[in-house]
């Protein structure tokens, strides 16, 4: 079932993972609370006492303290789905990112699977065409992983259009994990606050190869930008190569600026090293 995406090791490491796909689902001021499987209920806060409340919400510690009447208020938590974001674009087919990116939204995925949740996978060029929607089980696992095996890396991207687009059509709020190189020249600021818009909790993911960090001085070179086909002549020197490694922060500090004001968590990863690795720091990292 993990078509070579994952070893026995690997899948070990994952089992002891857990990812927490709960979210509150509003303050349930009394009464009886339906009882489901992945609902929890937690206390919130106090609300003064209404004629007609449950005598059994009545907080009668605050009572004797300060002979007030009020009840407990309670954060009802839902199960939220787990949405993977995965760019397909031709950029990433450059330096090992595709594989990485595959693998590390591989591991995510058997997580949920093992915890009973439900994900979906969504690939993203210039807009996501998936229709699909979260599932649970051992069936949603092997199909993302027979979609994963097969997605080819192609074309242009557009981070903001896509995501926005998806967004805008109200899916249920979940957990967004968005795996991309986010070297796409619309920018990706946009499409990560429609997600924010969309009550969902996000992270960023970003992949860049070791090429990516650090190109080699190659002397006259003809740059190609993989996915719009354009073409650049120049000379490589140590001199270029240091004004595109500062381009290269400039943009990444934009992109961990964009996701510190929205509060979502950012990851950087380099594409030579171990996704598992990867999916458990984002998992460790993500409720911090």
């Amino acid at each position: 079932m993990t078509e070579g995406l994952l070893s026995p090791d690997e899948l070990r490491a994952l089992a002891r993972a857990r990812l927490n796909l709960r979210r509150p689902g509003g303050a349930v001021p009394g009464g009886h609370l339906a009882r489901r499987r992945g609902a929890s209920v937690e206390f919130a806060d106090h609300r003064p006492y209404q004629p007609g409340d449950d005598f059994r919400l009545i907080d009668w510690a605050v009572y004797a303290r300060h002979r007030r009447l009020v009840t407990k208020a309670f954060t009802h938590e839902v199960e939220a789905p787990l949405y993977l974001f995965l760019d397909a674009s031709r950029s990433m087919a450059e330096g090992g990112k595709a594989t990485f990116a595959r693998r590390l939204a591989a591991a995510l995925a058997f997580v949920a699977y093992r915890g009973g949740d439900r994900f979906v996978l969504h690939p993203f060029r210039d807009r996501i065409t998936s229709a699909a929607t979260p599932r649970r089980g051992r069936g949603a696992l092997a199909a993302a992983f027979q979609d994963l095996v097969a997605l080819p890396s192609e074309g242009g991207t557009d981070l903001s259009r896509s995501l926005t687009a998806w967004a805008e059509v109200g899916p249920e709020p979940g957990l967004c994990v968005v795996i991309s190189d986010f070297l796409c020249p619309a920018g990706f600021r946009d499409g990560l606050l429609a997600l924010r818009h969309g009550r969902h909790s996000s992270a960023a993911v970003q992949v860049l190869s070791p090429t990516d960090l650090d190109p080699p001085r190659w002397g006259e070179v003809r740059l190609l930008d993989v996915e719009t086909r354009r073409g650049r002549s120049l000379v490589l020197g140590a001199g270029a190569v240091r004004a595109y490694q500062e381009a290269l922060w400039r943009w990444n500090e934009g992109l961990a600026d964009a996701c510190r004001e929205l509060r979502i968590p950012y990851f950087l990863f380099r594409s030579d090293g171990a996704p598992v690795e990867a999916a458990l720091t984002v998992l460790a990292g993500w409720g911090r």
